[in-house]
């Protein structure tokens, strides 16, 4: 099996010194040593009768020992003394040690009574201290039953800053802390919004009406290749040496993978044809290795079925490397969808997922990148992790998995929260939504290093009308810190509240944080809240409802604005001032905006559903 090349060997361990065995005793034919004052060739009486005596009776007490030993090797072999290098082998390494995030689970404050604390009880499926919401769980490792699950190599996240080598929007909200969409810096010296390019794609449907175009969460990838990576790639031969080269790869509803320029929308390579509509958002390695992932969304259209789950391919040649199918025998619900995406944890070579089948998957990846051949590889080894709860009554994650060092975090389509240790596979709280939260969850670590949880439910499960919970908690520990909550009604098909993800202010913005809701009174709201009190700083209609995540792009100095689509009517991308909440500018596109946008530098790119890509400068 191959092992990826940036896993790290273990280091040597130190042993006990021990003296060779030619010290113990004499090597049988091996020249005597010289006594001191004597010459080595001198010549050596013959022992008499009486001297051979002693001799005689060490060679039968050898013999007696000789036989005791043999006996003792027929039976248990005694226990070895303890070596010095045993603590050694105990103590995580030093690398992994200083990249743990500040709060280890030891050093956690008391559980506020605000959620319930897990007592883990890895012998029973049975949780005693979440009897409440009649918790219960299992752990399988490539569909083994296992009680005491722990992490052979350990998985630790450092900040979402440091999450990816690559230069660009790598996954779904940028990193683990899914934080915003967008990558560097642009001018914005007019607030204009300036169409660069458009291109046409398809439906999966012939009715052009139910796949269409892009789709919730629809986010694309932005990324600048190394000039080494990039050469070694299938892109057109327009682009394999092109350095200012930023690559758009876009998984959207008429089943392809496109791969376009982000300065001109011209193919760089051919489209990847999965078949079937992907409703989420793709992701690439993080370490640089030539790895693409996607989630399927639906397994039948236009009267075609298939197979329905994860999918991981080469971006040497497009070659599919490994498929996680989501019928998985072990769900609780037959609902194999992939919306979320995955990170990746660099040090431990390891992809977190949550499916819609109701498992978060931690797998193994056994990646293999050879960049001199080229070749890459990966032979995965599956960890899931199952559960049922009262609080959970239509089990399945839609939301990607956020991430800080060995903890992630997702909620289900029932409102149950959980944050897990994914090294012992272990839920450390729980907490109640109320309703199902499709939204990603955000995190940032602020100054005193409390870490921060944003997170919003839908009104879904409450009915044709219901209230939409902003929340700001704890991570660590479940507390919750302020919480916001708004009216909203259902259009009685997807609901109504929070689909958007929220953008969590930097820089000079380092204060607020930008909720998008939609099917409020006033159709759709975005707000922006004090990130330590809850306040409202400013709310304003965006006159439709929206899905689409708010997205903030910075320039140099620190400032930015704040951009949003609307997910109803003719599509509109809007520009906001994200102190005041002033519309600075907006932009008609050809239908509606469901999708997330993504930024790399100056160039925006999204899609509607009415199957056009635009590609779009900010200046």
């Amino acid at each position: 099996m191959p092992v990826s090349g940036q896993n790290k060997q273990p280091a040597p361990r130190p042993t006990a010194t021990r003296r060779p065995a030619s010290a113990a005793k004499p090597v049988v034919g091996a020249e005597k040593a010289s006594k001191p004052g004597v010459p080595a060739s001198a010549p050596q009486q013959k022992p008499s009768v009486k001297g051979l005596l002693p001799i005689v009776v060490l060679a039968l007490v050898a013999i007696v020992f000789g036989v005791l030993v043999i006996h003792s090797r027929s039976g248990k072999k005694p226990e070895e003394p303890i070596r010095q290098d045993a603590a050694i082998e105990t103590q995580a390494p030093t690398a992994l040690v200083t990249e743990a995030p500040t709060s280890q689970p030891t050093a956690m404050p008391t559980p506020a009574p605000a959620y319930r604390t897990l007592a883990v009880s890895p012998a029973s499926e049975l949780l005693p201290s979440a009897a409440q919401w009649k918790y219960q769980s299992g752990t399988y490792v490539n569909g083994v039953r296992t009680y005491e699950y722990a992490a052979a190599e350990p998985v630790y996240f450092d900040e979402g800053a440091n999450y990816t080598r690559l230069n660009g929007v790598t996954t779904f909200r940028g990193n683990n802390f899914r934080q915003n969409g967008a990558y560097g810096t642009a001018k914005l010296s007019y607030n204009e919004f300036k169409s660069l390019w458009r291109r046409t794609i398809g439906s999966i449907d012939s009715g052009y009406t139910t796949w269409s175009g892009v789709g919730w969460t629809g986010q694309p990838v932005l990324v600048k290749w190394p000039d080494e990576l990039r050469q070694k790639m299938n892109i057109n031969a327009e682009f394999i040496n092109d350095s200012e080269l930023v690559e758009v790869i876009y998984g959207t509803l008429d089943g392809n993978i496109y791969f376009w320029d982000a300065q001109t929308g011209r193919p760089t390579r051919s489209p990847i044809m999965l078949g079937f509509p992907i409703k989420g958002s793709v992701s690439i390695d993080p370490r640089g290795y030539p790895l693409l992932y996607v989630g399927q969304g639906i397994s039948q259209a236009n009267g075609v079925k298939g197979s329905l789950g994860f999918h991981i391919y080469s971006l040497l040649d497009q070659h599919e490397l490994y498929f996680l199918d989501g019928r998985d025998s072990l769900a609780f619900r037959d609902h194999g969808s992939f919306d979320g995406s995955c990170v990746i944890n660099a040090q431990a070579d390891t992809l977190l997922l949550g499916g819609e089948n109701g498992i978060f998957y931690n797998v193994k990846l056994n990646s293999y990148y050879d960049s001199a051949r080229p070749y890459v590889s990966v032979h995965p080894e599956v960890t899931a992790y199952r559960y049922k709860s009262s609080a959970s009554s239509e089990l399945g994650i839609e939301n990607s998995i956020a991430a800080y060092g060995q903890y992630v975090w997702f909620a289900d389509n029932g409102g149950l929260l959980t944050c897990m240790d994914v090294n012992s596979m272990q839920a450390v709280w729980l907490f109640n939504m109320g309703d199902d939260v499709d939204s990603t969850i955000a995190l940032e670590v602020e100054a005193d290093g409390t870490v921060a949880l944003y997170a919003v439910n839908q009104v879904d499960k409450q009915g044709a009308q219901g209230l939409c919970s902003i929340y700001k908690l704890n991570a660590m520990t479940g507390e919750v810190l302020w919480n916001y909550a708004v009216f909203c009604t259902s259009d009685g098909t997807n609901g109504g509240g929070g689909f958007a993800s929220p953008a969590l202010g930097q820089h000079t913005l380092g204060a607020y944080v930008y909720f998008n809701i939609c099917y409020t009174q006033e159709s759709g709201t975005l707000y922006c809240f004090n990130k330590r009190t809850g306040a409202v700083v400013w709310s304003k209609s965006t006159t439709t409802p929206s899905w689409s995540s708010p997205l903030l792009v910075y320039r140099e100095d620190g400032t930015g604005v704040l951009i949003v689509g609307n997910s109803g009517g003719r599509g509109v991308l809007s520009m906001y001032d994200p102190l005041t909440g002033k519309r600075l500018n907006s932009i008609s596109l050809e239908g509606k905006i469901e999708c997330s946008p993504a930024v790399y530098n100056d160039v925006l790119v999204l899609g509607t559903r009415e199957c056009r890509v635009y590609g779009i400068k900010l200046q």
